[in-house]
């Protein structure tokens, strides 16, 4: 018994003309929730059979034939085609074709497409999330690998884009290392939220049949249940707030990849990229561009427009089940693939790029940057107090300017000059002092927490490397749980099949 143009199609007399069910299928989406899809129906149909709603032969039959279209699926030969609007029509039909409709038409009991897709994109997302995760992790590893090698190379930090003050490439390269434990904290907390399930609610209010919502919930290793049935069918805040932290991440990484690009061109020079992260030209055969960096900075638009395309698309439908919904996955899985790629791409960058110590090192020395640390000596040696200070260096800066002069050029005469101006005095200016005007000097003078003083960059190094083992156990054994209860469920699947 078969309505024409579908299994759920007896209502209506007509099937969907071919340009109706292209427009209405979610079929090329839900490619990247096949295994979900079969994991959520083997779970349910075992509570089916727990609660006394389907016979064990009846169970058996079914998950037969679900495991095999997983291998199907695993093989590559089953195909995501034809008239169903989705993948759970089309998984459902070819049970029912495989055991018949007496027992396949079982399959659906207490069960609604609606809390079916919510699961669907659960279970994938939280798998998401984990290789997310995982790849922060491995780019935070690098960051911190690099910031090693470059403890004491200096680097002229910016403010407004001018010279600021002298830092370190190492204390650079933690700062962004910091950036994204943060977002893995982030990804984290919304890992906990998404890794709820939704089975059970139904269409949208829930079933007559006695459904054990908590059983299927735990095959699945869920840590609970999104209870409400209005709530589990028709929110996917989850969902957004996973794209928001994507965002979040790219944006981060757009960030990194604009400082990068700006280093390695001829103006700066502070980096080289290596030859596989990086473009030629068509026309000027002396290009190399950082096209990488390039695509991970246009990238974060993408994903910015999927964000707002998840939220633009939530906002106005009533609550329930709509058919809006089915939007929400394109969005979602672009985010997923794009920053998955941009964070893989990111770490090939900075594993394999060249940075020139030398050049950092020439520019830092000459730079006016170290006015600053200038000013704090006159204040810490000679008794000003700092205003007189950031007089009589501005004073002297104004004057070095004016007579072509770099700060290597500063001496005791002429801060002597500039007080003389500025303060009406002698304050007094010797070797001490000047000794601030050395880049490395300056920097092992640095004493505030966090500061990218060698010493501090060292003891944050020691520090965070705790923190990324501590990371690295949290989301290992999140993944244990999910990869135990999945497997324990496939032990279930043959043992009911074999039995």
């Amino acid at each position: 018994m078969r309505a024409e143009g579908g299994i759920y199609r007896a209502r209506l007399s007509k099937g969907l003309g071919e340009r109706v069910r292209r427009f209405v299928s979610s079929l090329r989406e839900d490619e990247r929730m096949v295994e979900e899809d079969l994991y959520g129906t083997e779970a349910h149909e075992i509570m089916l059979h727990e609660q006394g709603i389907l016979s064990r032969e009846e169970l058996r039959k079914i998950l037969s034939s679900l495991e095999k279209m997983r291998k199907e699926y695993r093989e590559g030969k089953l195909r995501l085609e034809g008239e169903f609007e989705d993948v759970h029509e089309l998984l459902e039909s070819r049970v029912i074709a495989e055991v018949g409709m007496e027992t396949g038409g079982k399959l659906h009991t207490g069960r609604s497409r609606n809390d079916q897709v919510a699961l669907d994109l659960r279970l994938r997302l939280r798998r998401d999330l984990n290789e997310l995760s995982s790849s922060l992790l491995e780019l935070v590893g690098v960051l911190l690998r690099r910031a090693e090698e470059n403890l004491e190379t200096p680097l002229i930090l910016l403010t407004h884009t001018q010279h600021a003050q002298i830092g370190t490439v190492g204390h650079y390269f933690l700062a962004q290392a910091d950036l994204l434990l943060r977002d893995f904290d982030r990804l984290e907390d919304c890992y906990h939220r998404v890794n709820l399930c939704p089975l059970g609610g139904g269409a949208v209010g829930g079933s007559s049949f006695p459904l054990d919502r908590k059983r299927t919930a735990s095959l699945l290793g869920f840590e609970g249940l999104v209870e409400n049935s209005l709530d589990a069918v028709s929110s996917r805040d989850a969902l957004v707030e996973a794209a928001a932290c994507m965002s979040l991440i790219m944006c981060h990484l757009s960030r990194m990849a604009e400082d990068l690009i700006l280093w390695s061109t001829q103006e700066f020079g502070y980096v080289e990229l290596s030859d596989e992260y990086s473009s030629t030209s068509s026309a000027m055969p002396q290009k190399k561009n950082p096209c990488t960096l390039e695509l991970i900075r246009g990238k974060t638009g993408e994903v910015y427009g999927a964000l707002l395309s998840l939220l633009t698309l939530l906002k106005g439908i009533p609550t329930g089940y709509n058919r809006d919904l089915q939007q929400v996955k394109p969005p979602l899985w672009r985010c997923v693939e794009e920053t998955g790629e941009s964070l893989a791409i990111m770490k090939g960058v900075v594993e394999t790029m060249k940075i020139k110590g030398e050049r950092l090192r020439s520019s830092s020395s000459s730079s006016w940057a170290l006015a600053w640390d200038l000013a704090e000596a006159l204040a810490r040696e000679a008794g000003l107090s700092f205003r007189e200070a950031h007089a009589v260096v501005g004073r002297a800066v104004r004057e070095a300017l004016a007579s072509g002069m770099t700060v290597r050029d500063l001496s005791g005469e002429l801060l002597e000059r500039a007080a003389k101006e500025e303060l009406g005095r002698k304050i007094g200016v010797d070797g001490k002092i000047l000794r601030c005007l050395d880049p490395l000097s300056s920097l092992r003078q640095r004493r505030t927490l966090g500061s990218p003083s060698p010493r501090e960059v060292r003891r944050m190094l020691r520090l965070r490397r705790e923190e990324l083992e501590r990371r690295r156990a949290k989301l290992e054994s999140r993944r244990k749980k999910e990869e135990g209860a999945l497997a324990e469920l496939e032990k279930t699947v043959k043992a009911y099949i074999s039995g």
